[in-house]
């Protein structure tokens, strides 16, 4: 079986590590236990299916789909933000791997799909935060 928390925190540590910033997972991220300054991003688990093992095979596989939210102050700190968590999730090395592995023990993530793009959500101009919600589906193996 795939844990679903072990792929969550694996793809929270890979969204940080790639984008050189913080990420919470479903709630605003500590840095030395204060919140973090804008910007910085939030994963959430949207769900799933998860299938079990065919007969033949010991392998199960589950599509985990994932909302990424960058928030930052400014609408093009929100867009650079949400261009480092495209890269972070999709980019190919020059040999057809994936740029950022997320490792997840017990688990292979073969396949990634940007699912949802909804661009900068602000509440006017008088707003002091911008938000920038995108979904994305990992695909795995057990």
């Amino acid at each position: 079986m795939i844990d679903r928390a072990a792929v969550s925190e694996a793809f929270r540590r890979t969204l940080a590590e790639a984008t050189g910033r913080p990420c919470g997972l479903g709630k605003l991220p500590l840095v030395e236990g204060q919140p973090a300054e804008m910007p910085y991003l939030v994963l959430y688990p949207q769900g799933g299916p998860v299938g079990g093992a065919p007969l033949a095979d010991a392998s199960e596989d589950s599509e985990l789909l994932y909302q990424v939210s960058a928030v930052a102050a400014r609408t093009d700190q929100a867009e650079w933000m949400a261009d480092r968590v495209r890269r972070a999730v999709l980019e190919r090395t020059a040999t057809g791997g994936w740029r950022w592995p997320i490792d997840v023990p017990g688990a292979d993530v073969w396949a990634r799909e940007l699912r949802g793009d909804a661009g900068t959500d602000d509440a006017g101009p008088a707003a002091a935060v911008v938000s920038y919600p995108q979904r994305f589906c990992l695909t795995a193996s057990g």
